[in-house]
């Protein structure tokens, strides 16, 4: 008799394992974690939903005739113990994770066992294996998602002529995604999957047991069977990927989803198969259901962007997870926590992940990202908030991302130059300014935009850094042109918001 083991990420009978699993003799093992400590501080919607896929994998695998043993416990380790030791398998066989720690510690209990022959192979639910990023990402070359992606998309098929070039003679349409939405316009509300008994029985046996963890439930609606997330991405396709490429980077208040969509949380918890994903949205573009702007826009963050910082997380691991480059300092305020601000493109984006567990891209890269990295927070303290606060967070989706690209943290591995801006970048693509208690067309003082003298005060504090940098040569050209009141009004109103960031008054 044998077992397969599965987490929680990892519930999908496309799991490699599978295709040698005896349905006779064999037993499924899903270890459903409760451990305090594990689970301290992550966003009470994220537990909701792994134990929510668990549970239904538990059921969907018991109809198709399966045998679950289904475990709650402090850790896995713990769960799995318990299990050898009543079921006694002659072999177990699990799928090693990408996170890193998480990998250590199966790698820990699998050498520990001595009286059970333990197989592992890597997870499914990505295109690139693991083993190969080493030749990918030589350490002796500049690494480049977009030499990648396009290698990707000729080893696929995908978004290719006959003669094996890009549809439409670009491979990115990147510089077409920028448009901000008019005043009067709206999105179509995603059709979100309305909880079953299931996840009801969930959601209050985390209230319950998870008094003191971060977010709210009333709002939880993600898919958390595969059946619900292929009728999710189906009202993606139809509804919102032909709106999807020209406002991707655009932000409105109110609305985190506008036209985004929001199966990150499927795909990498392994209710959605990638490319099969990448298949529907391009037979979408051949269908004339959505521009190829848009189609190649969202391709290109599951084909390129999704593998290539699991492969720089995998190339770079353990060290990256401390990389602090800029050696900022600061604690992380309050209002990531609690929306508790005044500047109200943070209100907006903090709110959305306090009860949704999700804000878009730009919301995090160019609001939440760009305002940690202007004020000299510590990397870890940021990367472990997105980590614990975001329902489609794991950790490696989230070092890549925020410590590379957000914050720059790690030299310019993932960036040529970080992605920092003043406040007029979020009035140009937001409509956020126009209710925001500070003016954006204020520089310095009391009721001006924080972002503008933090913005510059991140020039001087790292200009030895990046004078030289050739994309930011003309940003410093201004930094020289200041005037010496310019300058002083700028660093007086630096000290008065960061003494507003650490009262909790900004």
């Amino acid at each position: 008799m044998a077992t397969l083991w599965l987490m929680g990420h990892q519930c999908s009978l496309r799991q490699p394992w599978f295709e040698s699993f005896d349905k006779e003799e064999d037993t499924v093992l899903l270890v459903e974690e409760h451990s305090k400590k594990l689970w301290k501080g992550y966003h009470k919607q994220k537990l909701v939903l792994i134990f929510s896929i668990m549970r239904h994998f538990k059921e969907e695998l018991e109809k198709k005739g399966y045998k679950v043993d289904y475990r709650t416990a402090d850790t896995f380790s713990e769960g799995l113990d318990m299990h050898v030791n009543q079921y006694r398998p002659n072999e177990l066989y699990l799928h090693e994770p990408t996170d890193y720690h998480r990998l250590q510690d199966v790698r820990k209990w699998v050498k520990a066992q001595k009286d059970t022959d333990v197989h592992t192979t890597e997870e499914g639910g990505f295109l690139i294996g693991r083993d190969e990023w080493e030749s990918l990402l030589p350490d002796n070359e500049n690494w480049q998602m977009d030499k990648l992606y396009r290698k990707f998309r000729k080893d696929m098929d995908v978004l290719l002529t006959k003669q094996k070039k890009p549809i439409g003679g670009k491979w990115s349409y990147d510089a077409d995604n920028r448009k901000k939405p008019k005043k009067e316009m709206e999105f179509p509300n995603p059709d979100w999957p309305k909880p079953d008994q299931i996840t009801k029985d969930v959601i209050q046996e985390v209230e319950k047991n998870f008094p003191d963890t971060y977010g709210t439930l009333e709002t939880f609606h993600y898919p958390v069977t595969a059946d619900a997330a292929e009728a999710f991405s189906e009202d993606f396709m139809k509804n919102r990927l032909e709106l999807f490429g020209d406002y991707q980077d655009a932000m409105i208040p109110g609305d985190p989803f506008m036209a985004h969509s929001l199966l990150s949380t499927s795909i990498n918890n392994a209710l959605l198969d990638p490319l099969d994903v990448v298949r529907r949205a391009e037979q979408a573009y051949h269908d004339e259901q959505a521009p190829l702007n848009a189609v190649e826009g969202f391709i290109r963050q599951i084909i390129g962007w999704r593998e290539y910082i699991r492969g720089i997380y995998i190339r770079k691991m353990p060290d990256y997870e401390n990389t602090n480059e800029l050696n900022h300092k600061r604690d992380l305020p309050d209002f990531y926590w609690t929306a508790d601000t005044e500047m109200n493109c943070l209100k907006e984006c903090t709110s959305a992940v306090v009860h949704h567990g999700y804000s878009h891209h730009i919301q995090r890269l160019m609001v939440l990202g760009n305002f940690a990295n202007l004020a000299g927070i510590e990397p870890k303290q940021v990367s472990d908030w997105f980590n614990e606060m975001y329902v489609d967070a794991h950790d490696w989706v989230v070092l890549p991302n925020v410590l590379g690209m957000a914050l720059y943290a790690d030299g310019g591995l993932m960036s040529t130059k970080p992605y920092v801006s003043s406040g007029n970048y979020i009035q140009k693509m937001s409509r956020y300014c126009g209710d925001c208690r500070y003016s954006v067309k204020e520089k310095y003082g009391e009721d001006a935009c924080p972002f503008h003298a933090l913005y510059w005060d991140f020039l001087e504090r790292h200009e030895d850094r990046f004078r030289s940098n050739q994309r930011m040569g003309m940003i410093y050209k201004h930094v020289d042109n200041r005037s010496e009141e310019d300058t002083k009004q700028q660093k007086d109103t630096v000290k008065l918001n960061m003494k507003r960031m650490e009262e909790g008054t900004l």
